[in-house]
């Protein structure tokens, strides 16, 4: 059932909910309560600031913490689900390799960066040595070898198994075993995200057969070899973890544990974590910071850390297919003119304004993060443009006042993760804009598991079930996985279970240059490339950018040795074998 029958002017209720005005923005973004810390985990690069308390004093071992989840995942191994419920499986699983915030990637599990002059990288760049730490184990005391890592590339590699990975993968031949501490690996071309692979790595001696789905017990709750080790899931309420006696670093983590509170209602979550019933939030967006930060200059014992240079924007994903088959366009969606006039119709100044508290920024290329960012100026707040784009591809106004063409009505439903007031506020102004031009958007949200759910578990995005769906994404080290969702043979089938596309979008001029980027290392030349694919998407708009968000982070002040550096939106999770309790 729809839930569009809301009648309050989106304007007015989004003033009585969020009264934060740009200079607050600006004033907690500069004030952000974060300073570069010393006390770093062995293989972790100095450059990952860390909570400014935390140097001010020696950690303290033991006791244990509640964090806040929003969004349940269907399974926690993150070989196997791309949803972001699911990222909080680095705080039991290790890559081989992170990067920080400026995207310059450092050593975890891995023993050093592979380069030519190591000899990690061959002088046609297709063959790349890893080499890993010695010593290591997962968290059950086996050894952790280079027999994990060929193993996790037969997983993949096996037409029955599930993964759902980048398609760094789809660039590797062969990867062979050189001695227990480590692999070579063949591409098939030049694979700039050589450094993207093996985020993680599957336990060769918990697994029977490469045929691995999402049925499997270590894709629901994954071995690993991080601070923690998940002890029990009860769906709907919480996960508890306990500390991985086996980490590789003597005396962390610090932690005994921590129990995961399930929260699927947002608000619910946030007004927990003010409360003091949480210790840390997961996956703070940039709708919540009004509330966050003013519970901070409350003196509630908040810490929250804004840094407006970098994460997601916030999409709006339109099918620009049928049933998830591009060769028949979406009767509303598959005609540009449609897409055009959606995006000069949205008032996205007043989403940030208003809703938002004045974080957030305007953002509108396709690659707008990491080295190859393109700049494009904002696509302007333009309705009577937009309404002139329709009447000139003879969209005509409608019972209503909703357009029509050839007896098709621009009648959409528009969906997004329930439970999240926020967005359902900047739900409504979008729907209002879109009125105002002749499109009606039917508000029909859904849990995040409908969404986001794989081929197989019937999720109503790889399916191509759906019309608009909003949700973030696209901020990335380097382009070429976030350009591949846009190509066409990462869109889902029956034949491609895998795929993982996020509108349905074929243009095969974007699949040559994707092609052409991968032809080599050099990011000058591959910078060219990007700068046509950008061109080339911003004129077709498979989807629309509403805005980018700030990054943050929350913690309550007694939570020390919170690490921020890191360019995921996984975050502070990373440095999660850090964390202590300073009651002081």
């Amino acid at each position: 059932m729809s839930t569009s029958t809301r009648h309050d002017n989106p304007v007015t209720v989004i003033h009585r909910l969020a009264d934060h005005s740009l200079n607050r923005r600006k004033m907690v973004a500069g004030s952000a309560a974060v300073a570069v810390g010393t006390a770093l985990p062995t293989g972790m690069p100095s450059v990952f600031a860390q909570d400014a308390t935390a140097t001010s004093g020696e950690p303290v071992s033991g006791g244990r913490i509640v964090m806040g989840l929003i969004q349940e995942p269907g399974q926690l191994n993150d070989f196997f689900n791309g949803q972001s419920g699911s990222f909080i499986s680095v705080l039991t699983v290790d890559p081989l390799f992170v990067a920080n915030t400026a995207g310059e990637y450092m050593p975890v599990l891995a023993s050093e960066l592979p380069t030519r002059e190591n000899g990690g990288i061959s002088e046609d760049n297709l063959t790349i040595t890893y080499r890993l730490q010695e010593g290591l184990t997962w968290s059950d005391g086996e050894p952790f070898t280079a027999d994990d890592i060929v193993f996790t590339w037969e997983v993949y590699e096996n037409p029955e198994s599930t993964p759902s990975v980048g398609a760094e993968y789809s660039l590797v031949e062969s990867v062979t075993k050189i001695d227990d501490l480590s692999v070579e690996v063949k591409m098939t071309q030049i694979n700039p995200m050589y450094l993207e692979l093996w985020q993680q790595v599957l336990p060769k001696h918990k697994f029977d057969s490469t045929a691995v789905t999402q049925e499997h017990e270590q894709a629901r709750i994954p071995l690993g070899t991080g601070p923690f080790v998940i002890t029990e899931w009860k769906t709907g309420d919480q996960i508890t973890l306990e500390r991985n006696a086996n980490y590789r670093e003597e005396g962390k983590p610090y932690l005994d544990g921590m129990t995961i509170k399930i929260t699927p209602q947002k608000d619910a979550a946030i007004a927990s974590f003010i409360n003091g019933e949480l210790d840390y939030l997961y996956f703070i967006v940039t709708g919540d910071l009004p509330v966050l930060t003013e519970a901070q200059d409350n003196g509630d014992g908040v810490v929250v850390w804004v840094d407006d240079g970098g994460t997601s924007v916030e999409w709006l994903w339109l099918n620009n297919a049928t049933t998830g088959d591009p060769s028949t366009p979406h009767p509303v969606l598959g005609d540009k003119a449609i897409r055009e006039a959606m995006d000069y119709g949205v008032d996205r100044q007043v989403i940030i304004d208003e809703v938002l508290g004045g974080f957030g920024t305007l953002e509108t290329s396709f690659i707008f993060s990491g080295w190859a960012r393109v700049e494009v100026p904002p696509t302007p707040y333009d309705p009577d443009k937009a309404r002139q784009i329709l009447d000139d591809a003879g969209w005509v106004e409608g019972d209503g006042g909703i357009r029509e063409k050839d007896g098709v009505r621009a009648s959409l439903k528009y969906q997004t993760i329930a439970g999240d007031q926020v967005r359902e506020l900047y739900q409504q102004v979008v729907q209002q804009n879109m009125k105002d031009i002749g499109i009606e958007l039917n508000i029909e949200n859904v849990p995040s598991n409908t969404i986001f759910g794989s081929y197989q578990e019937g999720g109503i995005l790889a399916r191509g079930e759906f019309d608009i769906l909003m949700s973030r994404a696209g901020y990335e080290v380097d382009p070429f996985d976030w350009v591949s969702l846009f190509t066409t043979e990462q869109i889902a089938s029956e034949e491609n279970p895998s795929g993982n596309t996020y509108t349905f979008y074929s243009n095969p001029d974007v699949d040559e240059l994707a092609k052409e980027a991968l032809t080599t290392l050099d990011r000058d030349t591959r910078q060219a490339v990007y700068d046509q694919i950008v061109a080339i998407v911003n004129e077709d708009r498979p989807a629309i950018a509403l805005y980018r968000s700030a990054k943050a982070e929350a913690w309550r002040d007694h939570l020390k040795g919170v690490g921020t550096d890191f360019f995921r939106d996984r975050g502070a999770l990373y440095s999660a074998a850090d964390w202590y309790i300073d009651e002081a």
